[in-house]
């Protein structure tokens, strides 16, 4: 116990307690924050060194030579530990991999150490560490012991140096096949392994000591303690440090840095590589390297990275980026640089560019689509416009049974056609995503009462029974495109009448889920989809079977194209799961209950009604006065049709035949603008594609005639074979005020003459 109470401090002692305690917590920050190769074997070797530190502070203050040779002895296990896990940890940092022939490890962690610990215990009785000669000196103010070193004292001291030596042995050889970057890492471990070998060898051979003492765990502790602040400054030994050293210099992008004034401080080989004898050395400017330079001349400027392009250099493009580098230090002046990266986008910007022309293609395809769709469209409907008319005008003359069966033959197989048609461009627009939908307030049961109504004579055809039931909790009014969910529900009820031979088809709608949505279903008793089609129905151009396609007929696109306006209206299209009997097909749509009224704001659609005023002579009307005024409202409607088709003018000139408009037709739209300056006109129904003059360059010109005279404006109405939806919308911004679209019925002509009329007298 004397060796532990019988102490006297001094400054010397106070320093090395210091040193012990400021080790102490740097291999407790290291365990705790730092992962690196070789680290179990590097604790075990900071451990020993601060086991033999702290038993030379205690025998610094010991006081009598009994308890510093006992101290010292107390040493010698940390003494041969230190210098193996040393070259232990030299081994696993240089081959970077887990440990191998572990049994040898454990031999050299344990076993030497152990056996050095035993000579030391029984030192007293071999002497094989110290002889008995030993003596207490004081010199320079420090008292200590000059040891008689015992024969092991020498063979143990040359067994570690073979360690040593062969980690400096590693260590050369890893510096001399070692990457460029990774040799200053290799050469600080070096010097911290042979400062505390050279210290040694100076106690051992020439008697060098501090404080009277062996200096190798004081320059151990020193080495220690440096390479420390490197790990914790990520300059050595750091995975991530050496990462992105690693990442710098193998990188297949070309990286420099910069300083402020833009001189280049580093260069790695990808840049070297692309700039060649071009990239300056060190410390020179890089304004001569033109698009950078001029980059780089920018960046200086500003002291700031700067928005930059994509770089084409040679036959490569690059993506630029740019990053300050700043000062540990805060102050005035704490950007020391940039680091500029050239990332190669070369395969990326051509994928791109690839991509872009495959879009322009498609866009110039489905252009060219857009294009023949309307040309085709145009091209059937005007021939169609003749034949539904003319077969409409056939029905209103005396004909036999037998002639007005044939005449509903045409006219079933253009009304077949022409729904044809406008299934093809609905599909169009859907794929297009063209298909523009309104909401507005509209009356359901009203629409649901419409489509019974619609479809009741064709049921009871065929025998069939057509009902509607509507739940009592169903709202009066709801908001939504009334027009597509119509399409929906005249598709549904369509084809359930056609694949229906025997029994009814019902129509049922309620709300579901709380009110949360308008659940419709139409369901009849016919033979139902077989399973394999339930999803290829909703398929374009698909339908059950070929039977069906061959008995019934069809394009196969009215379910896909009902199924996408559902889903464009947020609901969905399905059929409901399979029974017995018949099949079911639900329309599930948001309910939105509205409160205002559905007339508010929604076009005109009265039905025709019959007259038996006699017809008007086509005579022209009055001459246009000077001034005019809305004296003519109550007389018949002035109608000028302007058309370059014979047989359109004279469909058009029938139909209006019966009523009491007065009408008159020509030809071209210069012609119709001649009888404008000669003539007022309520209506004009104009065709778009004429010869010459076409219909909107002829309606620009008669507004201009109508500005210029201070005359009311005549309601002119495209009539056209052009029916897509961004052709109408050209037309009323054209300043025509409506559209019909060919082929022309009378019916749907004679409402529109009535809208305009009863417009006429508000």
């Amino acid at each position: 116990m004397n060796c532990l109470t019988d102490l006297q401090h001094s400054a010397a002692s106070t320093a090395a307690l210091g040193l012990w305690l400021t080790c102490a917590l740097i291999l407790a920050a290291v365990l705790r924050n730092n992962r690196f190769a070789g680290k179990t074997a590097f604790s075990l070797a900071f451990g020993a060194m601060l086991w033999w530190l702290f038993a030379a502070y205690v025998e610094l203050v010991a006081r009598q030579e009994s308890c510093k040779l006992l101290w010292s002895l107390v040493a010698w296990p940390a003494i041969t530990l230190l210098p193996i896990a040393w070259s232990l940890f030299i081994f696993d940092y240089t081959m970077n991999q887990p440990p191998i022939w572990r049994w040898q490890r454990l031999l050299a962690l344990v076993g030497l150490p152990g056996i050095v610990t035993l000579i030391a215990l029984t030192n007293a009785q071999t002497h094989l560490l110290y002889g008995p000669d030993n003596q207490m000196v004081t010199e320079g103010g420090y008292t200590f012991v000059r040891y008689d070193h015992g024969p092991l004292f020498f063979v143990v001291a040359a067994f570690l140096y073979v360690f040593v030596s062969s980690a400096l042995g590693v260590l050369t050889m890893a510096m001399a096949k070692g990457k460029p970057v990774i040799r200053p890492f290799l050469s600080v471990l070096a010097i911290v392994t042979i400062a505390p070998l050279l210290a040694n060898m100076g106690y051992v051979l020439f008697g060098l000591t501090i404080f009277g003492f062996d200096p190798t765990p004081f320059a151990f502790a020193v080495a220690l303690i440096a390479l420390s602040w490197m790990v914790f400054n990520n300059t050595i030994m750091d995975t991530a440090t050496l990462g992105r050293e690693l990442m710098f210099s193998d990188t297949g992008d070309p990286v420099f840095v910069v300083d402020t004034a833009g001189r280049l401080a580093s260069a790695n080989p990808a840049a070297q590589a692309l700039f060649s004898d071009a990239l300056p050395c060190p410390g020179e400017s890089l304004s001569h390297l033109g698009q950078i330079g001029r980059l780089l001349d920018e960046v200086v400027r500003a002291r700031a990275p700067v928005p930059v392009d994509t770089l084409r250099l040679g036959q490569k493009v690059f993506d630029t980026r740019i990053r300050p580098i700043d000062s540990p230090i805060p102050g005035p002046n704490a950007l020391l640089g940039w680091t500029v990266s050239l990332i190669d986008i070369t395969d990326r910007e051509h994928a791109a560019e690839a991509l872009r022309e495959a879009l322009a293609r498609a866009e110039e395809a489905n252009q060219a689509k857009s294009r023949f769709l309307a040309n085709v469209s145009h091209e059937i409907r005007t021939p169609l416009n003749g034949i539904l008319g003319m077969a409409s005008l056939l029905g209103e003359t005396a004909l036999s049974p037998e002639q007005r069966d044939y005449l509903k033959v045409i006219d079933d197989s253009g009304q077949v056609l022409l729904s044809t048609i406008g299934d093809v461009l609905d599909l169009s627009k859907v794929e297009a995503g063209q298909m523009a939908l309104e909401s507005r307030a509209f009356a359901i049961r009203d629409t649901l009462g419409s489509a019974q109504m619609l479809f009741s004579a064709r049921a009871r055809e065929k025998g069939l029974a057509l009902t509607a039931t509507i739940h009592p909790d169903l709202p009066r009014l709801i908001m939504g495109d009334e027009h597509r969910i119509r399409q929906v529900l005249h598709n549904l009820i369509s084809n359930a009448i056609k694949f229906t031979e025997a029994g009814s088809v019902a129509l049922h709608a309620a709300p579901s889920e709380n009110g949360k949505w308008l659940l419709l279903r139409v369901t009849d008793t016919g033979p139902g989809v077989p399973t394999k089609a339930r999803q290829t129905i909703f398929l374009p151009f698909h339908q059950a079977d070929a039977g069906d396609s061959r008995k019934f007929g069809g394009t196969g696109l009215g379910l896909a194209i009902s199924r996408h306006l559902c889903l464009l209206m947020g609901g969905s299209l399905d059929l409901a799961p399979e029974s017995e009997t018949g099949e079911t097909f639900e329309m599930r749509l948001p309910l939105v209950p509205a409160e205002a009224d559905p007339s508010d704001g929604a076009p005109i659609s009265a039905a025709p009604s019959p007259t038996s005023a006699p017809p008007a002579a086509a005579s022209l009307p009055d001459a246009a006065p000077p001034a005019v005024t809305a004296s003519h409202q109550a007389a018949p409607l002035r109608v000028l049709v302007v058309d370059d088709n014979q047989t359109n003018r004279l469909i058009l000139e029938k139909f209006l035949a019966a009523t009491p408009c007065r009408v008159h037709s020509v030809s071209s739209g210069r012609e119709a603008i001649e009888m404008v300056r000669a003539h007022l006109f309520d209506v004009i129904l104009m065709d778009i594609q004429m010869p010459g003059m076409d219909g909107l360059e002829a309606t620009q010109a008669i507004r201009r005639i109508e500005r210029e005279g201070h005359r009311p404006p005549s309601h002119i109405v495209a009539v056209t074979a052009n029916a897509m939806p961004e052709q109408f919308q050209q037309y009323l911004e054209a300043d025509m005020d409506q559209v019909l679209s060919k082929p022309v019925s009378k019916a749907r002509l004679l409402a529109l003459m009535d809208q305009i009329d009863r417009r006429a007298l508000v």
